[in-house]
């Protein structure tokens, strides 16, 4: 990964702030070619997925049961394109933060900014307004990509109740998902192990809690998004949309909390 400078003026250390901030944050995260290949090899990977999978499923709906086709929710069939952006933006995150101490560039960015909080929201904004613009985007994309080789399958609009609002929570929980990776890179400092963390808590957690009374398993990242963020029709049993969304957030504010208490009280 190659390592950009910051690129704030020198001020006398009192008046630096998050403006001054968030546009270091800003050269240095578009200028990481982790961040060019991820924006580059997401959108390709959700398209491609979309189609497949809107042929699939278009294809099967003809066979599926009375009870099969009254659960038919082809926003949430195509919104499991966004499936890279699942891995893809929370190691986006962790590489924002754990970059700078595999590189030392961290030091420079401290003795330009060193009011620590103001750097870590600073990355927290950038790296939001980035995931969150590209995030919407795909979702939109996948969405009419995939209906488009549905075949004779019923269609869904974006006039229909519930679906909007699918396209809208899957961009902003993948940019949550996004964020808790960020304070998972924070809390670590280490590429490798703050990855590992995420892993751990969105695939192996899930399996974890599944074992759980209460259903405590739809608490996972992935089947929050899954089965109620990306839904229109949520299945009993499960979260509503919003609740997951809230419940995803927590994550994130929590990871951002505990790495911004590290970075804060721990030597660069």
């Amino acid at each position: 990964m190659s390592a950009v400078p910051a690129t704030i003026p020198r001020r006398s250390a009192g008046r630096y702030g998050l403006p001054e901030a968030v546009r270091s944050e800003w050269t240095k995260f578009l200028g990481l070619r982790s961040t060019r290949w991820t924006l580059l090899a997401f959108p390709l990977a959700a398209i491609g997925f979309a189609i497949l999978i809107g042929s699939l499923t278009g294809s099967h709906y003809a066979h599926l049961s009375a009870a099969g086709k009254a659960e038919w929710d082809p926003t949430n069939n195509l919104l499991a394109a966004l499936i890279p952006g699942y891995i893809a933006l929370p190691v986006l995150g962790v590489l924002m933060m754990s970059s700078e101490y595999s590189s030392g560039l961290i030091r420079s960015t401290l003795a330009a900014v060193p009011r620590r909080p103001s750097v870590l929201a600073a990355k927290a904004i950038v790296f939001a307004a980035v995931a969150f613009a590209v995030c919407v985007a795909m979702s939109f994309a996948v969405f009419f990509a995939g209906q488009s080789v549905m075949g004779s399958a019923p269609r869904a609009t974006l006039g229909q109740p519930g679906v909007v609002r699918a396209l809208v929570l899957s961009a902003g929980f993948l940019v949550l998902m996004g964020l808790f990776g960020l304070g998972l890179g924070a809390i670590l400092r280490r590429s490798a192990a703050a990855v590992a963390a995420y892993a751990g808590v969105a695939l192996v957690l899930p399996f974890i809690l599944q074992g759980l009374p209460g259903r405590a398993g739809r608490f996972g990242p992935l089947l929050l998004l899954g089965n109620s963020a990306a839904a229109v029709k949520v299945q009993p049993g499960f979260l509503s949309p919003w609740a997951a969304f809230g419940v995803m957030a927590i994550y994130a504010v929590v990871g951002l909390a505990v790495g911004g208490f590290l970075f804060q009280t721990r030597d660069s």
